[in-house]
Order: C-alpha cells, then sequence, then structure tokens
C-alpha cells in the first residue's frame, strides 16, 4: 500500500535548531575557537548556511498548485538547492544524479567501487588547502588505468570510471579519500571492452602508495625525511578496497553511484538538546572510543559539519575515459558474457535521450521514495497545475496570513561584536582574555624595565617640579 507524502517540516530539523540557537554565537566565537583546526571560515561557506535556513520555508517564497477540477491548492515551498549540508536538497540530488548515473551513463558491463585512502598524518595536507585534491583524483586514476592497462596487455586501453571525492568519515572527522566507480576492464580502438577478473589488489594498493608519496614530495608538499619515514612503515597506512565481486546490474550500480554522492551527516543520526546546548550523534561503534556516540557542543558540530562544504566551483565528482563528455555517445557492439576469456567483450551504445530526460523530475523522485504522486490531489484524484509563483515578502505575508499559515521569518540572531568583517570576511583584532592581558602587561613591563628608568615628576603649587629621585622597582618574577 502506497504511504502518503507529507512535505516537510524544515523549522522541526534538529540541524535547523542547532543553527538557529548556536549560528550567531558559531560566527563570533569562530577565529578564536576553530580556525586554528579547521582552517578559516569561507564566505560561500557562511551563504550555503543561509540559504539552508530559508529551505523549505513558505516565508520564504513558494509555487501554488491548484487542481483545475475542484481547485484544491497546495503550497510548494522554495528550496535552497544547496549540497553538503541540506540533507534534503543533497539527497535530491544524490537520487537524481544516481539514477542517472547507474542507468544512463554507465555501460551495461560488470563495475566495481575502489576506494583510495591514505594515512593520517598525510590528510592535514589537504584540510586547509582543498585544491590539492586534486593531486588525490589524478593519482588515483592514473594508477587504476595503467595496472588495468598492464594485467590486460593493452597499452592505449580506455578506462571508463566516474571518481567522487569524500573528506568525511565516521562522526564527521576530516578524513579524505576517493570512490571510483569503474568497469572492470578497458576499452580498446574498436570499442571492445575487456574484462579483468577478479583478484588480489594488493599490487595495485602498493602501487597507489608509491606514486601517491613521490607526487607529494615533488609537489614539496612532504620532506625527504618524511617519505622514507612513510616508506618504511610495515603498515603503510595506505588501504585499498573494492568489495568482494563486481555488479553487473543497473540497480546495482545506482546503489554504488549514491553512497559515492553521499552527504556528510544524516539527520537521523543526530539527537539535539536544547536545555544543555549539546548534539548526540550516533554511528557504528569507534575502534578509537569504544562507544556509539560523540557529544559535541553546539558550536564544535556546526564547525565539524561547515568542514566538509566544498569551495565553490571545486567539482566533487569527475567522469574519466569512456564517460567523460568528450567520449560519450561513441557506438560500440553489444556486450555478452562469455565462457571463453579469449573471446573480445563488448559493451552497447547507451541509448540516446533527450537532455530533459537524463535525470528524474521532483515527481518522480517523490515517486520512488514514498509511492505516492504529491501533484494528485487528495479530494478529487486530479492532477494538480501550477498557477503562480509568490517570490515578494509582503504578497507572502498577506497570502499566508488569510490562510491563517503565517509563522514568521525567525531571523538567525546576529552575531554579537563578531570578529571579523561581514562584508571582506577578513578576522578583525580580539580583545584579549584576561590572562592575555596579564601577560601582554608582564612583558610590557619587562620591556619598560630594560629601558633606562627615569625617576616620576609630581608639580607644586609654586610651579616647581618635586623628583621623585630613588631607585626603579624590581621587576616582578612571577608576573
Amino acid at each position: 500500500m502506497p504511504s502518503v507524502y507529507r512535505p516537510r517540516r524544515p523549522r522541526a530539523s534538529p540541524l535547523w535548531q542547532i543553527l538557529h540557537h548556536a549560528w550567531g554565537e558559531f560566527l563570533a566565537t569562530y577565529e578564536h575557537c576553530h580556525r586554528k583546526a579547521h582552517g578559516p571560515l569561507r564566505r560561500d561557506t557562511v551563504a550555503v548556511v543561509d540559504h539552508f535556513y530559508r529551505c523549505g520555508d513558505l516565508s520564504a517564497g513558494f509555487t501554488r498548485l491548484q487542481c483545475p477540477d475542484c481547485g484544491h491548492e497546495k503550497l510548494l515551498a522554495f528550496t535552497c538547492k544547496g549540497r553538503h549540508f541540506c540533507p534534503s536538497c543533497h539527497q535530491r540530488r544524490v537520487r537524481s544524479t544516481g539514477h542517472w548515473i547507474g542507468h544512463t551513463l554507465c555501460h551495461d558491463v560488470p563495475h566495481r567501487q575502489f576506494v583510495f585512502t591514505m594515512p593520517r598524518p598525510l590528510r592535514g595536507i589537504f584540510r586547509k588547502r582543498r585544491h590539492l585534491l586534486d593531486l588525490l583524483f589524478r593519482t588515483s586514476i592514473e594508477t587504476l588505468r595503467d595496472w588495468f592497462r598492464t594485467r590486460l596487455e593493452l597499452p592505449d586501453g580506455q578506462l571508463a570510471a566516474v571518481a567522487a571525492v569524500q573528506t568525511f568519515g565516521d562522526y564527521l572527522v576530516f578524513h579524505p579519500h576517493l570512490h571510483v566507480l569503474a568497469a572492470t576492464g578497458l576499452y580498446d580502438r574498436d570499442g571492445t571492452f575487456h574484462e579483468l577478473p577478479v583478484e588480489s589488489l594488493e599490487p595495485l594498493a602498493e602501487l597507489f602508495r608509491h606514486r601517491f608519496l613521490a607526487v607529494l614530495r615533488a609537489e614539496k608538499l612532504i620532506s625527504e625525511k618524511k617519505l622514507r619515514q612513510l616508506l618504511a612503515w610495515k603498515h603503510s597506512g595506505f588501504s585499498l578496497d573494492a568489495g568482494t565481486r563486481p555488479v553487473r546490474t543497473a540497480v546495482g550500480r545506482q546503489q554504488l553511484a549514491e553512497y559515492l554522492l553521499r552527504a556528510p551527516f544524516s539527520l537521523e543520526k543526530i539527537t539535539w538538546i536544547e536545555k544543555t546546548k549539546r548534539v548526540i550523534y550516533r554511528s557504528r561503534t569507534s575502534w578509537r572510543t569504544k562507544r556509539n556516540f560523540q557529544v559535541f557542543t553546539a558550536t564544535g558540530f556546526l564547525a565539524a559539519a561547515v568542514e566538509h562544504i566544498p569551495p565553490k566551483n571545486q567539482h566533487t565528482i569527475r567522469y574519466y575515459g569512456r564517460y567523460s563528455n568528450k567520449s560519450r555517445g561513441l557506438e560500440v557492439r553489444p556486450w555478452r558474457p562469455t565462457i571463453d576469456p579469449a573471446a573480445p567483450h563488448t559493451v552497447p551504445a547507451p541509448p540516446k535521450r533527450s537532455a530533459r530526460n537524463l535525470r528524474p523530475l521532483w515527481r518522480n523522485l517523490i515517486l520512488q521514495v514514498w509511492g505516492a504522486d504529491p501533484l494528485i490531489c487528495p479530494c478529487c484524484r486530479g492532477l494538480m497545475r501550477p498557477r503562480g509563483r509568490l517570490q515578494r515578502p509582503e504578497e507572502i505575508q498577506f497570502f499566508l496570513r488569510l490562510h491563517g499559515m503565517w509563522e514568521g521569518i525567525l531571523d538567525i540572531p546576529p552575531p554579537p561584536d563578531p570578529p571579523y568583517d561581514i562584508d571582506t570576511m577578513e578576522p578583525l583584532p580580539m580583545e584579549p582574555l584576561p590572562w592575555e592581558r596579564r601577560r601582554q602587561f608582564a612583558s610590557s613591563s619587562a620591556r619598560s624595565a630594560q629601558v633606562e628608568w627615569q625617576a616620576p615628576e609630581l608639580p607644586l603649587d609654586d610651579e616647581r617640579i618635586l623628583v621623585l629621585d630613588a631607585d626603579p622597582a624590581p621587576p616582578d618574577e612571577f608576573p
């Protein structure tokens, strides 16, 4: 029996509650408490969070859907279309892009997911310089392609892969790694697909380890001493996982693609305790803490969450080889699995579709998840149609008040005395803390004691000056 689709209530979300109660404090204390660990707070990150605050809120605008038969109306609120922070909008992107990758982009050949990870001492290199993740993309793809070419003896073989970078691990820790959804084989110049049988990945992992360290050394990101230390480790810290067997169905490819594009955190794992201003995040049992939850302060959770918002215009998913923009649509012959390994394997060309049908629409996604059509009128079962859009604040407020649906616009409280310029996002000098003031006073006293001492002077009534001549007081040994 299909379930009933109910629009989400964004203000009931625990993430919205955390943001509403702690965003001002977060902005006020970020430079002093979180900048050293997470790097500078970017303007595009603040813009993404501000847009999420209005996502799904009728007070920010909506589209009127009306049934032409009975006149019943439904309001569809605007979304922020953000990624990596808004769970609803990001999940919609995951669903649509994953379906397109699994059913349209990928050819009907076996695929595997390769996960390239690096040891903990190297992860800090990419924390404050996200553009260096291009090195991880390039090294991983070139290593995988060269390994396929060597095993299949195809020096000109072409790879077919989709790669996506993830910067998060369990409990929102910074853990950059690369997921690659690749066909388990190569294409020759004639479009013939040569499948590689499942075998051990230890040589591939060792090749990736040496190449990645060589690239970091060539870019002068690690020293020669550090390079020798990492190569001498018995357990290198590099790992490569590709599962036990390849997937051969479109549904399996879609599931792998959705895992590549998943969000950094899940709303189901968040518990917001407003009384204590704490966030409990539940996940798998950690081998380090031996528990399945982590307690954050509200500002600490926001700092860990916004760290995984990619910089503006950075591509977190890339397409290579046969799946690149240049090679899509090249005709290849149908592929049929055969027992004889010497027989040629070919792959069918993807069906030609219009640009409108490449990705499922919002209505189709709701049908997949809820099993109910959001455009069906609940009164007469007719098909509802868009009637108009309300975007002007005065029109929105008048319409919602007329129908008793006005909740008001809840503004995020402004941060008290922000330590940065709102326009330039440059940090401003902060007032020193009490112990810092004492330290500055002590250092200034010590400097003044080193300068030639001058006796204090006291003016008298008869225009005379009394000089208080005496030895200077010794500096305080323990200020």
